[in-house]
């Protein structure tokens, strides 16, 4: 079996049906669906019950957040590679067979990164996401420094690597964990990437990204990263100089978040942070939008 999508979810009842549809719509079937329900207190099972088969299997486990879910359906799967697919995005018909075609044609890489876009769930709007990179060091080590580009739909992973190498699950680092595989897998391996289009996520006002606005849990999160990137030392010496520039960028990430959620104090002092780390962050983007959020 070439693919096993996995895909973790918690109380999502009203709208992991449109994902699973666009999952078993695909043009190739050489995958399997592992469903991990990480303790929904909605009708998630009732929901799926009707799509369930021997290819198309459910599994509940105690509420652990998305890095356990995700490690535990790694766990059940049979498949060559892992993909770990939200379950309130859209699989386009043909993700499936270009990821296959790509692997077979690149003799089957350890990570493959293809591409997506957002999309407004209200409005239809479809919105391009820039993560590729050229396939040479200089540009290999830049790829993901400036910020998580990727989602966790259009990455796979072959499977005896994400068996090495699990989600952490730590629930202060929920939203990043996926983040943090990228970069430690980056430190390791080659990403092979494709420019072909294979998913939408869907932009709507229930994911998590959008409702984390607790300046606690953003500061204690962004900190919890960080931490477990400091304490990689393969992957500081894989990115050597620029590795003050790393922290730099996410202090920037973390100041603009807390800005834009009114907490004006605690994001000044990530942007003098961000300064005392590296001092080109005054030529960075989103300082100025930090900067903005403080002073309107």
């Amino acid at each position: 079996m070439f693919l096993s999508i996995v895909i973790p979810t918690y109380n999502r009842a009203h709208l992991i049906e449109h994902t699973l549809q666009s999952v078993l719509n695909q043009t190739c079937s050489d995958f399997e669906v592992i469903i991990i329900d990480d303790g929904s207190k909605d009708a998630t099972r009732e929901v799926v019950e009707p799509y369930l088969s021997e290819r198309v299997r459910y599994h509940r486990i105690e509420n652990s957040e998305r890095g356990a879910a995700r490690n535990r359906g790694t766990e059940l799967a049979r498949g060559e590679y892992l993909n770990w697919f939200d379950s309130d995005d859209e699989m386009l018909p043909h993700h499936v067979q270009h990821l296959k075609d790509h692997c077979e044609a690149n003799k089957h890489p350890e990570v493959l990164n293809v591409q997506y876009q957002m999309k407004d769930a209200l409005s239809g709007k479809i919105t391009p996401v820039q993560s590729t990179y050229k396939p040479n060091q200089k540009q290999r080590t830049h790829f993901l420094i400036e910020g998580n580009y990727l989602a966790c739909n259009p990455v796979i992973v072959r499977r005896d690597i994400a068996l090495e190498n699990p989600f952490i699950e730590n629930r202060a680092l929920s939203a990043s964990e996926d983040y943090e595989l990228w970069l430690r897998l980056l430190a390791k391996y080659p990403f092979h990437q494709s420019e072909e289009i294979t998913s939408y996520l869907i932009q709507h006002d229930e994911r998590s990204v959008n409702t984390m606005t607790d300046p606690s849990k953003l500061e204690k999160r962004f900190l919890t990263f960080l931490s477990y990137m400091d304490q990689n030392e393969q992957f500081k010496t894989f990115l050597g100089a620029n590795y003050g520039y790393f922290v730099m960028r996410n202090y920037l990430v973390l100041a603009v978040d807390l800005a834009f959620n009114g907490h004006k104090k605690l994001a000044f002092n990530y942007l003098k942070k961000a300064f005392g780390e590296h001092r080109s962050a005054v030529k960075q983007r989103v300082f100025w939008a930090t900067f903005k959020h403080l002073v309107l």
